[in-house]
């Protein structure tokens, strides 16, 4: 390994280094050289300058001499657990095997293979993945691990999902992009902290077709609807395809759609009238020319956040309208290009790349104390906590600073619901965007549509040619706009109409809809950390493979959840969600997507802590489900 250091310089060295996440490289150092003195250091808030120093100047030396491209094998289960502690503290049994995957020592952290001898598959047994965006990639990958004969449909013309559709300015992630990737594929080189739409496109892609599933895949494949054959036990799809109409007939099917995939346009009066272009930015028209034009932007969500700044910088003039107040972040190194020091630190010190994985996700990990109400708290004059009072102080003192002070935007920006109740939003400069000449903010909502504008609810009218619609999905359309019929021709959507909205089993199975299942359902993405979205989109597609692998095994044909375990499992949730920040007054209850306001219940989010929520997901409760 000697030889791979000599092709960079000591000073190379130390300024990758200096760049270095220290808890990260603390641990991945210690890992390599068993050095003690390392080992004993405190995680580096805690560090004195001193200490700082001698891991630098140690880290320095051991590279020097040591550095190279090595995949260092999973550690011994309690000395990983013994890292792990020394970054994080002492953790639950229950807390180690949520986490233990993110470092991604193994081949492909999340999922599940085969125990024991692999049965015979069917000549004619097939799954059918919908959707090609992350969630059912990952899926793809996990039958491909296992060798399950699939399919994959997507109705878009490439792989990508959202990152597909989305393409208007400066879309990128809003979480570091070492956390938003796939933990099996190793040392991408990303490059950005926070990826490019267009990079995550293409990384996608990339994974889709290195692990075999762009070869399994259909695109331009719509699905309209399924119907469950009870005598044969299949799923037979009603597809679109450039060919004309198809049936296709899967044992099994796998949705992948996700959230956010039907655009929510304006409905408002008049909007049919205008005479100028709407667009919504899941639709952004290639080669667009804002130059010198009159543009409005509906919506200040985490797509209108992004796209102002590159907005205004073409436009003549931006309206921004303001229907709800968001708490809008910054985040470190957003926009930033990865240094190429750190990219060789990521590539040659081994364990430090899998180690900045843990660390870039453990702010999550006490991220519920940010969401609870502290009624002692709020009994001495406090808002809603003192941890989430600190975090309004900071984010409006952020506010102030980033508007230059100016009262007459301040006063229309603080939101007056608490920080974390809704979807965060990062900053891309959209407060200072606000302070330009060419920039405007309007308050309140849109009255009606005019030929040549719009005409606000306090009366304020204004003339465009181009308004950006950026008011976001609707999420509560899961599986939209396919039907799907289950057992005795029951309807999956009328019969989330007839109740109190969608509903399933660990966010992925319903009752009398027999091998169906729901990657990013109802209920699913964790209101706690700990685990990345890119991880439990594995998770989810292990789960129903689980489900797969043990029909085939007992030569089973259909499996489904109890209605008495649905049941169960909905009132536990129920009853979890109103420990929540998210459904008090002082989260915002009526200004919450999160919330199905009309049915007053949490809706888009799991209420568990990750961890437990994990462990519902990994370990099957075979005693919910019944194999026939």
């Amino acid at each position: 390994m000697a030889t791979a250091a000599k092709a960079i310089d000591t000073d190379s060295i130390q300024r990758a280094v200096e760049l270095a996440d220290l808890n990260a490289l603390r641990v991945a150092l210690y890992q390599n050289s068993g050095d003690e003195e390392i080992g004993a250091l405190p995680a580096a808030a805690q560090m004195s300058d001193g200490q700082k120093a001698l891991l630098k100047e140690r880290a320095v030396e051991w590279l020097a001499d040591n550095a190279g491209p090595v995949d260092l094998p999973e550690p011994p289960e309690d000395e990983l657990r013994r890292l792990m502690t020394m970054l994080s503290g002492e953790m639950t049994d229950v807390e180690f095997e949520a986490r233990r995957d993110l470092p991604a020592f193994r081949a492909v952290p999340c999922a599940v293979e085969w125990e024991g001898e692999k049965p015979k598959i069917p000549e004619d047994f097939r799954i059918v993945v919908i959707g090609s965006g992350p969630a059912g990639i990952a899926a793809g990958v996990q039958c491909e691990l296992l060798g399950l004969p699939y399919l994959l449909l997507d109705r878009q013309p490439e792989a990508g999902g959202t990152w597909t559709i989305n393409r208007y300015p400066d879309v990128r992630v809003d979480t570091p992009s070492i956390t938003y990737e796939y933990s099996f594929e190793k040392l991408y080189p990303w490059g950005e902290h926070f990826n490019r739409g267009e990079d995550v496109r293409t990384y996608l892609q990339h994974v889709s077709r290195k692990y075999g599933v762009m070869a399994n895949s259909r695109f331009g494949h719509d699905v309209k609807g399924a119907v469950f054959d009870e005598g044969r036990n299949v799923w037979k799809l009603d597809v679109e395809t450039p060919g004309g109409r198809q049936e296709i007939v899967a044992n099994v099917v796998i949705t992948a759609c996700g959230t956010f995939a039907n655009a929510q346009l304006p409905d408002i009066e008049g909007v049919h009238d205008f005479g100028g272009q709407i667009i919504h930015p899941s639709a952004w028209p290639e080669g667009l020319d804002l130059s010198g034009k009159r543009v409005a932007i509906i919506g200040n969500g985490s797509t209108g956040v992004q796209l102002l700044s590159a907005v205004a910088q073409k436009a003549g003039h931006v309206s921004v309208v303001q229907r709800t107040p968001q708490w809008i972040s910054p985040r470190e190194k957003y926009g930033a290009p990865i240094e190429p020091e750190l990219a060789w630190l990521n590539e040659n010190m081994p364990g430090y790349w899998n180690w900045s994985r843990y660390t870039a996700t453990m702010p999550l990990f006490d991220i519920d104390r940010l969401q609870r109400v502290d009624r002692e708290w709020q009994a001495q004059g406090g808002k809603v906590s003192k941890a989430n009072d600190d975090l309004r102080a900071f984010l409006t003192n952020y506010i102030r600073q980033e508007t230059g002070g100016r009262e007459d935007l301040i006063e229309k920006l603080i939101p007056d619901y608490a920080p974390m109740s809704r979807r965060p939003v990062v900053d891309n400069g959209w407060y200072r965007a606000l302070t330009r000449d060419n920039v405007e903010l309007l308050t309140g909502s849109v009255a009606r549509f005019t030929k040549s504008g719009f005409v606000m609810a306090d009366g304020t009218e204004r003339d465009f040619e181009v308004v950006i619609a950026a008011t976001g999905f609707d999420v509560l359309k899961y599986l939209w706009p396919a039907r799907y019929k289950g057992l005795e021709g029951k309807d999956l959507h009328d019969t989330w109409d007839a109740g109190d909205g969608p509903r399933a089993y660990l966010s992925m199975m319903v009752p009398q809809f027999p091998n169906l299942f729901m990657l990013y359902g109802p209920n699913s993405q964790p209101l706690t950390g700990g685990t990345g979205l890119p991880q439990w989109w594995l998770i989810w597609a292990s789960y129903a493979a689980q489900c797969v692998m043990r029909m085939l095994k007992e030569d089973k044909r259909r499996v489904d959840v109890k209605p008495e375990a649905f049941e169960r499992y909905n009132r536990e949730l129920d009853a979890e969600a109103q420990n929540w920040l998210q459904m008090t007054p002082e989260g915002g209850i009526e200004k919450n997507y999160y919330v199905n306001r009309e049915h007053r219940r949490l809706q888009v989010n799991a209420p568990w802590l990750s961890p437990d929520y994990h462990r519902m997901c990994t370990v099957v409760n075979w005693d919910d489900l019944e194999l026939s």
